[in-house]
């Protein structure tokens, strides 16, 4: 994308990231009070969500927490991002300078979740005629999967 404006030398494309995909891979968080649901989603102020949200204009502002997000599930595991960790755990403490970085708490005025988690999906602008996001759900970035069964495991 950027490339295409070098014949006019108004910019450049210098910087970590000279072209923007069609496809992107984004991480949402959900939080429930039982493990089998129904989970709902955390929105965040700029980072793709809910299919139907108009896309956000950014700049010049640059929201870290979404942008940081987005850079995590690049890295490939939440291990690699142990800053997530105590992102979850304030998310469910519901803890009010936390709660300041996102859009929308689906638990505001409500008791607090019990349990969290983290799904990986691949996304790409709608055409004309879908909602502004198509989205399709490609993995679980938290807790993982053997995570879970070593925790099934201890808990019989």
């Amino acid at each position: 994308m950027n490339g295409s404006f070098d014949p006019l030398r108004l910019v450049n494309t210098y910087g970590a990231f000279g072209t923007v995909e069609e496809e992107r891979i984004e991480l949402i968080i959900e939080a429930a009070y039982d493990y089998n649901g129904p989970w709902k989603e955390y929105e965040f102020k700029v980072k793709p969500g809910k299919v139907n949200r108009v896309p956000r204009f950014i700049s010049p502002y640059h929201y870290r927490l979404d942008w940081l997000l987005w850079i995590a599930v690049l890295g490939g595991n939440i291990d690699r991002n142990p800053w997530i960790y105590s992102l979850l755990a304030k998310l469910l403490e519901q803890d009010p300078e936390v709660k300041k970085l996102i859009a929308v708490d689906p638990f505001e005025g409500e008791d607090k979740p019990k349990y969290i988690r983290v799904m990986k999906y691949k996304y790409r602008f709608g055409k004309k005629g879908e909602d502004y996001w198509v989205r399709n759900q490609i993995g679980k970035f938290f807790p993982r999967q053997e995570i879970v069964q070593e925790l099934a495991t201890y808990s019989h």
